[in-house]
């Protein structure tokens, strides 16, 4: 990837907007990680001033039905609903998608917007190293549940919120280092927050691929990933206050990180254009992503890799439904 193709994708103007871009999704049915605040609440927002029906899931009651509040006040769409899961328990994830499935719902739109970056060193209730237990395998596990639904309300997409950092947080790294150590010695925050925005690439690719050869090539499950931007968010709490300063600085808000994602999730665009397995960056356009993360023998190892660490670690029987 040139210096010319990572700047455009950091710094560049939004044409786009979820307003005037978005069709109707009247009868649509969304389910948004992280939604109580920033890049996920954002796109709450978005999808259900179009009518659809937009459950946020969050950890905290209290602030994610505060922002499902301010959401209905200002979109005036009363279907928008808490679910609750805590992504450093995988149980928990479960649980939240068994409460879903439970409501007998189609689901035609899933963003794996949550997340964590350049945080201290700490384990999930499972063992995992905190950044790969939110980023990665808790999105893993709950569109695992979800496949079956997303399989039955087609056409659906599934969003991964991957990032620029799966190159510049490992410039001089080609792929994941496997096997990884959970060990806190050998944790570097800022290695494995771009070796968990590669994992998402991987996922998102190896999951398209499987779906197709299930469903054929013409299936309509689209799955892509985008980099929202250098966007400020709550994510910086973990930067020291150098570097949040420099991130500050060029950041763009909440609302213009939010469109690339939003554009993915209910734009006609997508199945129009047929997009699947993509890469798109600010705003709203198709990229490259790293050699690394196009590599299929190198999505074949996360994704393999991954359900061993599930098996090891959360289920010895877990394997991905579909």
């Amino acid at each position: 990837m040139s210096f010319f193709s990572l700047f455009t994708q950091t710094f560049s103007f939004p044409t786009w907007s979820p307003k005037t871009g978005l069709p109707s999704l009247e009868g649509k049915v969304a389910l948004i990680t992280g939604a109580s605040t920033g890049l996920g609440k954002a796109t709450a927002l978005s999808l259900a001033e179009k009518g659809a029906h937009v459950f946020c899931v969050g950890r905290s009651p209290e602030k994610t039905k505060a922002a499902i509040a301010d959401i209905i006040s200002k979109c005036g769409n009363s279907k928008v609903e808490f679910l609750q899961a805590d992504l450093m328990d995988l149980a928990s994830v479960e649980s939240a998608a068994n409460t879903f499935l439970a409501r007998n719902l189609p689901l035609h739109i899933l963003v794996n917007n949550a997340g964590i970056m350049f945080s201290p060193w700490a384990l999930s209730n499972q063992g995992i190293e905190s950044q790969f237990a939110t980023n990665h395998f808790a999105h893993v596990v709950l569109t695992s549940k979800l496949m079956p639904v997303l399989e039955k309300s087609q056409p659906s997409r599934i969003v991964v919120l991957s990032s620029i950092g799966h190159i510049i947080a490992i410039p001089f790294q080609y792929g994941i280092k496997y096997p990884l150590t959970w060990e806190e010695s050998q944790y570097d925050a800022s290695t494995r927050y771009g070796e968990t925005k590669l994992a998402n690439l991987h996922f998102a690719r190896e999951l398209q691929a499987r779906i197709d050869e299930k469903h054929g090539a013409d299936s309509k499950i689209f799955v892509n990933t985008i980099h929202p931007g250098m966007v400020a968010t709550e994510l910086t709490r973990s930067m020291n206050s150098i570097a949040a300063a420099i991130y500050s600085f060029v950041s763009i808000s909440q609302e213009k990180g939010a469109l690339t994602q939003t554009f993915v999730a209910g734009s006609e665009e997508i199945e129009k254009q047929n997009l699947k397995a993509k890469y798109f960056v600010p705003y709203c356009q198709v990229a490259e992503p790293s050699a690394a993360a196009k590599d299929k023998v190198e999505s074949t190892k996360t994704w393999e890799w991954t359900e061993n660490i599930l098996k090891q670690q959360y289920k010895s029987d877990w394997r991905f439904e579909l």
